[in-house]
């Protein structure tokens, strides 16, 4: 294990941007690793590509969310309102773009740009105002669920007809939720090949730094924020689609999972360090485990807390690989 992280020099910037720590992909992926071949000994059908599909459009909806709350904190910050974003664009969907008669298609733009809306408004207040993050987000959190209460009072509502054609379709046999996973995934690197993807980490790892560097920092969060209201907006949009109706409080849940979801990632909250790639991995492990509780019909309780421990034996494996990793530099 090398003492340092693998670096790369982002062009203009001059900001080194650090990549995902081998050793923090590897405990992630062989505790998701453990997870599968444990769900597939107590239900072997697991292995068929369709039941695999089932699995991850469960895991949907967590998985952009956390997704979303991983762009927060990659800039340094951290976002309370993922789940009110989540709720809004889930009633919109429901209610506004199912009952939109044949301009389904089209409607499903404005949910979509609701999301972003929102998510913009947070950036705003972040860099425009001077907000704390935590205090904004708490504020628009509180705001975005009573607008999701206003337009969806009680759960219900129909989701338009070709986004739940959408959640039973495939493409070339694969479910869709497999290929919107990956398109999630190739998504990322995408972003993280571009000047932008380098300069969010140049923002969340010093700021004053990036700033110096010629990186505008309230464009980068404004952008971030934005992104990331698009994102939560579209976990609602899917469970929408999912679940066929919608539901105006399902989106509490989600904030304090999405945050778990990046720890278990290994995205540090303060900022610069992480990546959706490992997030994704994190929100099927949280899948995984409520899957296994659920085969042995266990007490919700459970899954709770091995989701809680599984938190607490990240945080500790990667505490103690840091100590280590000091202790050697200082040698």
């Amino acid at each position: 294990m090398s003492s340092s992280a693998p670096t790369r020099r982002l062009p203009r910037l001059g900001v080194a941007m650090p990549q995902r720590l081998s050793w923090n992909s590897a405990l992630t992926a062989a505790i998701l690793l453990a997870l599968i071949i444990i769900d597939l000994s107590i239900q072997p059908a697991l292995a068929n590509l369709t039941q695999i599909g089932l699995l991850v459009e469960t895991a949907m909806p967590l998985v952009m969310v956390s997704v979303a709350q991983t762009l927060i904190v990659l800039v340094g910050g951290i976002d309370l309102s993922v789940g009110g974003m989540f709720v809004v664009a889930n009633a919109v969907t429901v209610v506004w773009v199912g009952g939109g008669g044949g301009a389904h298609q089209l409607l499903i733009v404005a949910a979509f740009a609701v999301g972003i809306a929102m998510g913009t408004l947070n950036g705003l207040l972040v860099t425009g105002l001077g907000f704390q993050p935590f205090i904004a987000t708490l504020g628009t959190w509180t705001i975005y669920n009573g607008i999701a209460l206003t337009i969806l009072p009680t759960d219900g509502g129909t989701p338009p007809p070709f986004l739940s054609n959408f959640m039973v379709a495939t493409v070339f046999g694969v479910p869709t939720s497999i290929v919107m996973l990956v398109v999630v995934f190739l998504a990322w690197r995408c972003l993280r090949a571009t000047r932008f993807g380098g300069r969010i980490y140049a923002v969340g790892a010093d700021e004053e730094r990036a700033r110096l560097n010629g990186t505008s920092v309230r464009r980068v969060k404004l952008a971030v924020y934005g992104l990331a209201g698009l994102c939560a907006a579209i976990g609602g949009i899917y469970a929408a689609g999912a679940d066929v109706s919608g539901t105006p409080t399902a989106g509490d849940a989600y904030i304090l999972m999405s945050v778990a979801v990046v720890v278990i990632g290994g995205t540090s909250l303060r900022g610069g360090e992480g990546g959706v790639g490992v997030t994704l991995m994190g929100a099927m492990a949280l899948t995984l485990i409520n899957d296994i509780v659920d085969a042995l019909n266990l007490n919700t309780w459970v899954s709770v807390a091995a989701s809680a421990s599984l938190l607490l034996v990240m945080v500790a494996g990667r505490t103690l690989v840091e100590a280590q990793l000091r202790q050697r530099r200082r040698r």
